[in-house]
């Protein structure tokens, strides 16, 4: 049987945040209102999967990358912002998983193509 995934789990209240470091959190924004209105923080969010809108209350949850300034800056500002987890240890935990082997020989063997060529 299969390991589950591990599932990061958002931090309850206010998580102190380290000015320098860089975070994955959700920032909560409006139903009617444009992801824009951020623009003057610094968020990365561009190719991130986003959450679906909660129906009953409206409000949407931005995924995105932000340093523990910005992340400061919009807690001031009263945006609710959760921190789920810490992007630099992440990253390192997740490199672990990666292959370290040679799986092209040397350059002897290329990727398989898609299909037969005919």
């Amino acid at each position: 049987m299969p390991a589950k995934p591990r599932r990061s789990t958002p931090v309850r209240g206010r998580a102190k945040v380290d000015q320098h470091k860089i975070y994955r959190v959700f920032v909560h924004i409006g139903s009617h209102e444009r992801v824009g209105t951020l623009d003057h923080v610094k968020l990365d969010y561009a190719c991130m999967s986003q959450p679906p809108t909660d129906e009953r209350s409206g409000i949407r949850r931005l995924h995105a990358y932000a340093s523990g300034h910005a992340i400061e800056t919009l807690r001031k500002a009263g945006r609710k912002v959760e921190v789920l987890a810490d992007a630099m240890a992440e990253g390192k935990r997740l490199q672990k998983l990666v292959g370290k082997g040679d799986r092209f020989e040397g350059g002897r063997r290329g990727p398989g193509g898609i299909g037969k060529l005919v």
